[in-house]
């Protein structure tokens, strides 16, 4: 499958169904317990994945720190972390605390403001700019990054390699091609192979995933394929 930049969450969903294979219904959360003010792509993630992989309200606090699904690189905040200010919310913070991104209130499809740039800048820690027009469409660039993450079977490729083909000895399809995150431009291109190894491209940098080991006889082996986990 590859998932359009038209209404992309949907189809980002789907595909996070099917390559999660312990997601159950029991992990998605009731649109009753999320606040209003939330925007729909926003919404519709919460609600299918908030309880993964153990209840929402017991993510990313003490004494444990267990991340949701959208954890294990940067952070998807829990719904009752959300830090409302004025007309905008913070809704993920970087693994180190770095950067954080916030979203509009109450809107159908809000820009992504991050102090990623800041310094880039020579502004102010904290200084927010928009990094991306449209909130559903950072949403699947970093969702598919937490995903990917999370894969069981991890690995950075060394080797310089000019594009995914390289990496498989099957056919690759693009998923998701230069999806924007923080640094308002695209960094980041998803691909897939025999509907079990995704491959991610961030600035010319690859990395290769898959849950299943059965799917490591695609891997060519002619490069320098290095284990994260």
């Amino acid at each position: 499958m590859s998932i359009s930049n038209d209404n992309p969450i949907p189809e980002l969903l789907e595909f996070i169904d099917a390559w999660v294979a312990d997601l159950t219904p029991d992990h998605r959360m009731n649109s009753s317990v999320i606040p209003d003010f939330i925007p729909a792509p926003l919404r519709l993630v919460y609600e299918f994945t908030g309880n993964y992989p153990v209840p929402n309200d017991q993510q990313w606090r003490a004494p444990n720190w267990q991340c949701g699904l959208f954890g294990p690189q940067d952070q998807l905040l829990p719904i009752d972390q959300l830090d409302q200010n004025g007309s905008r919310f913070r809704f993920i913070d970087e693994n180190q605390g770095v950067w954080s991104c916030e979203t509009e209130c109450d809107a159908d499809d809000p820009p992504v403001f991050c102090d990623s740039t800041a310094y880039d800048h020579g502004e102010p820690e904290g200084t927010m700019r928009i990094v991306c027009s449209s909130l559903s469409h950072f949403l699947t660039t970093f969702c598919l990054q937490e995903v990917f993450f999370g894969t069981h079977n991890l690995f950075f490729i060394d080797s310089d390699v000019a594009s995914p083909q390289q990496l498989v000895t099957s056919d690759v399809a693009p998923l998701w091609v230069d999806g924007r995150y923080v640094w308002a431009q695209p960094t980041h291109s998803f691909y897939t192979c025999e509907r079990g190894i995704l491959i991610m491209d961030i600035g010319g940098s690859f990395w290769l995933a898959y849950n299943d080991r059965r799917f490591a006889e695609f891997i060519n082996s002619s490069n320098d394929v290095r284990r994260i986990h």
